[in-house]
C-alpha cells in the first residue's frame, strides 16, 4: 500500500513540474506578446521568443492551444523585425501551421 501511495505521489509531482514549466513559458510569452503590441522591443526578444516557443514544441502534450495562441504574434514579430533570420523554431511553427491547416 505504501508503494502505491509513493508511486502516485511521484507521478503527481512530475506532472506538477511539467505543467509549471508550461505555465512559466505561457507567462513569458504573454509578456513578449504584450511588449510587441505596444512596440516596445529589446535586443533579447528574439532569443526569448525562440526559447519559450521551443520549450512548448518540446513538450509531448498540453501545448497545442498555447502554440496556436502565441505562434501568430511570433510570426508577426519575425516578419516585422527579423525577416532574413533563419530560425529553427520559426520553421517548426510554419510546418505545424501548414500541417494543421491541411
Amino acid at each position: 500500500m505504501i508503494y502505491l501511495i509513493s508511486i502516485i505521489v511521484i507521478i503527481a509531482i512530475l506532472l506538477g513540474v511539467y505543467y509549471m514549466n508550461i505555465g512559466i513559458s505561457k507567462v513569458q510569452l504573454e509578456e513578449l506578446t504584450h511588449r510587441q503590441q505596444i512596440n516596445e522591443h529589446s535586443n533579447r526578444d528574439l532569443d526569448e521568443w525562440e526559447y519559450y516557443l521551443g520549450k512548448l514544441f518540446g513538450k509531448p502534450f498540453g501545448t497545442k492551444k498555447l502554440i496556436d495562441k502565441y505562434g501568430e504574434p511570433f510570426e508577426d514579430f519575425m516578419r516585422a523585425n527579423h525577416p532574413n533570420h533563419d530560425s529553427r523554431i520559426f520553421a517548426k511553427y510554419k510546418k505545424y501551421k501548414q500541417k494543421k491547416s491541411s
